[in-house]
């Protein structure tokens, strides 16, 4: 006969290791908590060494006259006359790390193409006013950061464009903005300009067929050809031969990132307007009656020489992988903000990367067009009156 005590016994045990089971996992909860409220979804930036926009400033900060230029010229896009304020005082702390005063001229450019998208796509504009929030967080040297949940907006804005871009083509064709024909002209160009023509495939018979044409791409700036990978095509490497490209697998990643990347591109283009070379896919769009055409890098009257072009061209492409990797190392694997998505990982990676690059683009043209201070007239004769500050246009003296 069992006794009542021994029948109860069960239950007390299990009783016991329900508490204790209630009290591991609350103070589990707890130091997940504590983790949390420890970390933050914000990653520094500061004192990486190939940043170089805050090394600009700490360049030009004694110099008061060439400070003065260099906060006009990054706060207006580069086919703009260059607006300066002979009355504004700026000191040379106003370019120092330790104020942010001179951090945020990058960000003015932004506005313009904010508001457009506001006039014309009234339920983008919430969305893509996020970009220069990340851009001016990125851009303040003393405080430089990136914050991941800003980051992932802009991929979700970047997402969004992409995939309404088919269904919105024929309203964007309409949109004389330069935004709406950028992104456009730079989403067609990354599917290759796909279009389709007519060829005979039998003389004798008259018969014709149908043959796909495809250009090499979207190209960038500073000559950089991206392509989706779905498509093959021939790409031309001199005037006498060419190279076949066969279509590769379409990988999520990529293309994700490459989507985000060609949504960024268009958006700080018409934004900086930073002179492109020769071959740029934007020095193809059709011609606006409201705006000027994309200015080309022009080496007979170059407004920076063509060393300090490659110069800045290295250090953009220098800033770019230094915060892919930073933002990379950060939400891939196990990390507390690791996203356990590879594809989401390499889109905030790719974003980033991005936005550092157009930013060291930006203001990298600006310092050496204020510091070299030799743009050229019509006559390719150095200006010696004085620099006109047209960055892309041939100068002449009145």
């Amino acid at each position: 006969m069992v006794s009542a005590s021994n029948s109860l016994q069960p239950i007390y045990l299990h009783e016991v290791a329900m508490k204790r089971l209630t009290y591991s996992l609350l103070a589990l909860l707890v130091i997940l908590l504590m983790q949390a409220g420890c970390s933050s979804s914000v990653l520094q930036l500061r004192n990486q060494p190939d940043l170089f926009h805050g090394k600009f400033r700490q360049k030009l900060a004694d110099k008061k006259e060439l400070a003065t230029k260099f906060l006009a010229c990054t706060g207006q896009a580069h086919d703009e006359p260059l607006r300066e304020q002979p009355d504004a005082v700026i000191s040379p702390e106003s370019l120092s790390m330790k104020t942010p005063e001179g951090q945020a001229t990058s960000v003015r450019p932004l506005s313009a193409v904010i508001e457009t998208i506001r006039r014309r796509h009234p339920d983008k504009e919430a969305s893509i006013a996020v970009l220069a929030n990340v851009l001016d967080d990125v851009a303040n040297g003393a405080t430089a950061r990136i914050d991941l949940d800003k980051l992932t907006q802009v991929v979700e804005t970047a997402g969004r464009w992409q995939g309404n871009l088919g269904l919105d083509e024929d309203q964007l064709e309409q949109d004389s903005s330069r935004f709406a024909r950028m992104i456009l002209a730079y989403n067609k160009a990354y599917f290759g300009d796909l279009s389709f023509t007519t060829s005979p495939i039998s003389a004798e018979a008259g018969l014709r067929g149908v043959v796909k044409v495809t250009s090499k791409g979207f190209v960038d700036r500073s000559g950089n050809t991206l392509l989706f990978p779905g498509i093959s095509a021939e790409i031309e490497v001199s005037p006498a031969s060419s190279v076949r490209m066969s279509a590769t697998a379409v990988d999520s990643q990529r293309v994700s990132a490459d989507l985000t990347r060609i949504f960024l591109e268009a958006f700080f283009d018409a934004a900086f307007r930073v002179p492109a070379v020769h071959g740029a896919t934007a020095l193809r769009l059709g011609p606006s009656p409201q705006e000027s055409p994309y200015p080309e890098f022009d080496a007979d009257h170059p407004t920076i020489s063509l060393e300090a072009l490659a110069r800045v061209t290295r250090d953009a492409l220098r800033a770019e992988a230094t915060v892919t990797s930073l933002v990379g190392k950060t939400v891939r694997g196990g990390s507390v903000f690791g996203t356990q998505n590879e594809t989401l990982a390499a889109t905030l990676e790719a974003a980033a990367g991005v936005m550092a690059k157009k930013l060291v683009e930006h203001e990298g043209f600006c310092y050496y067009q204020v510091s070299e201070g030799r743009p050229t007239n019509a006559a390719g004769e150095l200006n010696v009156a004085g620099p006109a500050w047209v960055a892309t246009k041939p100068i002449t003296n009145p």
